[in-house]
């Protein structure tokens, strides 16, 4: 079967829209692995967005940085959401940019923002101006303080909790909750805001949060603070753009760019769009078998040597059967004789003047030379 380039064009373009397709419809696994929101592996805390969206507290995302989000005013009616980091990279010990970027939410903190900041095993807590070593409980904490609504249980091995400030270095943090008797959450008032810290924000992921009471712990934090807001920007994610860009973002945007290729590619193979017509063409008779080969005839007729004009024709028409039978190839002219010598559907009369040689002595004859052999060509395609 011989497919033309028109149906191969066309085959590459529908390939590609579906690849596009594809690649547009199936999930982002860099994301889901992620330790964010989104993520639904171990590190993330989908399962926290999902448990307080399905308690009816309507949780967002943040993408914004903290030098750009408006904080709350005194004077605003409107809702202010507790923004929650956590586990967030302002806190790494080895996050370039990461005092630049403390600062700039201690500076949102005092224009009246409210930042719930979760930590680890790592955290640098002295870029937020808290002064605090951190180290790890046993294999079980108790939960308590002004915010929890119950007892608590925690069996998270090693939980993180605060030391006990200091008279001489008191930072005036209240606790709002306690790890079997050591500071856990602790407030602090930073102009016109409050900063939360959290020592651990393992109950906060999906590997803690169903362990024990951890999800009553997240709901605690919620009813006293409001809605949360969980901050994707200190994960380095962006706000979402236009169609365009996220096209021009994602993966389909290869198999995108092969579609639209392939698609001027077949324009142009057609020539033109929409396909030209001539003005003039309904009076002219349609092209027919009969009417080329009277001319042919006719016009090696005129040569005054039928024999050197099927010759000639001969030569000609072999040629046009090399090219069909072995397209690319450069057989002899005897190789495609011999093929079609062995063809047992050819007439005799086709036999006659292409395979045995005959020599037409009039124009009559060369017409009928050139009808069979013509007619055979048709056969064969």
């Amino acid at each position: 079967m011989i497919v033309s380039r028109t149906g191969i064009i066309a085959s590459v373009a529908a390939l590609a829209l579906l690849l596009a397709v594809d690649l547009w419809l199936a999930p982002n696994l860099a994301l889901q692995q992620s330790a964010t929101s989104f993520g639904v592996t171990a590190a993330g805390y989908k399962a926290a967005f999902d448990l307080l969206s399905g308690l009816g507290f309507a949780p967002e995302r943040s993408y914004l940085s903290p030098a750009l989000a408006p904080a709350a005013r005194a004077d605003s009616r409107a809702p202010h959401r507790a923004r929650w980091f956590i586990g967030p990279g302002f806190l790494a010990p080895d996050k370039r940019g990461a005092d630049a970027e403390a600062a700039d939410l201690l500076r949102w903190i005092r224009a009246g923002g409210i930042a719930v900041v979760f930590g680890h095993s790592d955290s640098v807590w002295p870029r937020l101006g808290l002064d605090r070593e951190t180290t790890a409980g046993g294999d079980t904490s108790a939960i308590s303080g002004p915010i929890a609504r119950g007892a608590r249980e925690l069996p998270i091995p090693g939980l993180l909790h605060f030391k006990a400030a200091a008279k001489a270095t008191d930072d005036h943090a209240r606790v709002l909750l306690s790890a079997a008797g050591a500071p856990f959450a602790l407030e602090l008032n930073v102009g016109s805001g409050r900063m939360i810290a959290v020592a651990d924000a393992a109950p906060a992921r999906n590997a803690g949060l169903g362990a024990g009471d951890s999800s009553l712990v997240m709901v605690d934090l919620a009813v006293a603070l409001g809605a949360p807001s969980f901050d994707e920007w200190s994960h380095g994610l962006a706000p979402p753009g236009s169609i365009v860009a996220m096209l021009l973002g994602s993966r389909a945007i290869l198999p995108i760019v092969i579609a639209i290729v392939a698609a001027f590619a077949w324009i142009l193979e057609r020539h033109s769009w929409p396909r030209r017509e001539l003005d003039d063409h309904g009076g002219q008779p349609a092209p027919s078998l009969e009417s080329f080969i009277a001319s042919l005839g006719v016009l090696y007729s005129r040569a005054g040597d039928p024999a050197a004009a099927l010759r000639a024709y001969r030569a000609g028409f072999l040629s046009r059967m090399r090219r069909q039978i072995a397209p690319g190839r450069d057989l002899h002219q005897d190789v495609i004789i011999e093929r079609m010598a062995r063809d047992r559907t050819m007439p005799a009369e086709t036999r006659r003047w292409l395979i045995d040689g005959a020599v037409p002595t009039s124009q009559a004859e060369l017409i009928s030379a050139v009808r069979a052999i013509e007619s055979y060509r048709r056969a064969a395609a």
